[in-house]
């Protein structure tokens, strides 16, 4: 089958997810294969929905955004998560946002220039969204690791 995923498809996940921005003639030679190759593979990934883009991990704190927050938030109705969490996507702070089990309906994570910016942002705009019961906030005080998962 064409859209199977093997061995090789995850060495070339495993390269990639260090470094995204690897060229195809690099991944060739560490994954003992052609360019051609990998950018086939790459492109069936991509097709199957496996690869869904490319980022930059940037340090926000380097370019004075200096906070990095994580929220966890309770639904007033618990079938509202879909328009809150459309609302929590037009807030640009915000970064990653999870529907999840357990205490909170929906966590996210989001990065403040400041206490004030964020201060602004939680007030005047999350807390303001239809549909938010309320809301516990983690200020982190130091990121130790940001990784995928290796498959080799």
């Amino acid at each position: 089958m064409k859209d199977r995923i093997d061995e090789m498809d995850f060495k070339i996940l495993s390269l990639l997810a260090d470094n995204a921005q690897m060229p195809y003639t690099e991944v060739a030679k560490k994954a003992g294969i052609s360019p051609g190759t990998v950018h086939a593979r790459t492109k069936k990934m991509i097709n199957l929905g496996l690869i869904k883009g490319a980022t930059l991990d940037l340090d926000y704190s380097k370019i004075g955004w200096k906070m990095t927050i994580f929220l966890g938030v309770y639904l007033r109705e618990s079938f509202m998560y879909k328009q809150v969490i459309d609302a929590l996507r037009k807030v640009p702070e915000v970064v990653k946002i999870h529907h999840s089990t357990g205490k909170y309906d929906i966590f996210l994570k989001m990065h403040a220039k400041d206490s004030m910016h964020y201060r602004d942002i939680y007030q005047d705009t999350i807390l303001t969204i239809d549909g938010i019961k309320g809301v516990e906030s983690f200020m982190s005080v130091e990121e130790n690791m940001s990784r995928h998962i290796s498959f080799e």
